[in-house]
């Protein structure tokens, strides 16, 4: 009788938690996938998967720039993109091969729309190379963490 109700009790405790993986690798497959990852990084405030995600032609910016200056603009980058809710628009292409969406970003009462700019990578992979800081600065998105 004590070990039903042992088993009980502890399959009353027993919760079913869903786990996502993070993406393998750097960058995305795709340039809407890029924008996706690096705002799920900026929702999480996952300054190593945000260095994943931000990148130029030649890879992931955290494997080609000096670590102090990442983590640096990283902390940057995150402290502005800090967001409640995020919606991004279909991607457009841009020259030279490039792809950009909007982002509305929503935090708190602040809302901001930022122009996000993506390219292509080694190995076929997308990274977030740009976005307009300027105006999540403007609207009050980069002020305390």
């Amino acid at each position: 009788m004590k070990r039903i109700a042992f088993l009980l009790v502890l399959a009353s405790a027993c919760k079913t938690v869903t786990v996502i993986a993070p993406a393998a690798g750097t960058g995305a497959a795709s340039p809407k996938a890029a924008v996706e990852r690096f705002v799920l990084a900026a929702k999480m405030q996952d300054i190593q998967a945000l260095g994943a995600a931000f990148g130029d032609e030649t890879g992931p910016m955290r494997d080609h720039t000096d670590r102090q200056q990442m983590e640096k603009r990283a902390v940057i980058m995150l402290a502005c993109t800090r967001h409640d809710k995020a919606t991004i628009s279909e991607m457009t292409p841009d020259i030279g091969g490039h792809q950009t969406a909007m982002v509305e970003f929503t935090q708190g009462k602040l809302v901001a729309s930022s122009k996000f700019t993506v390219v292509k990578g080694p190995a076929d992979r997308w990274y977030v190379n740009l976005f307009d800081l300027q105006t999540m600065q403007n609207k009050g998105f980069c002020g305390k963490t």
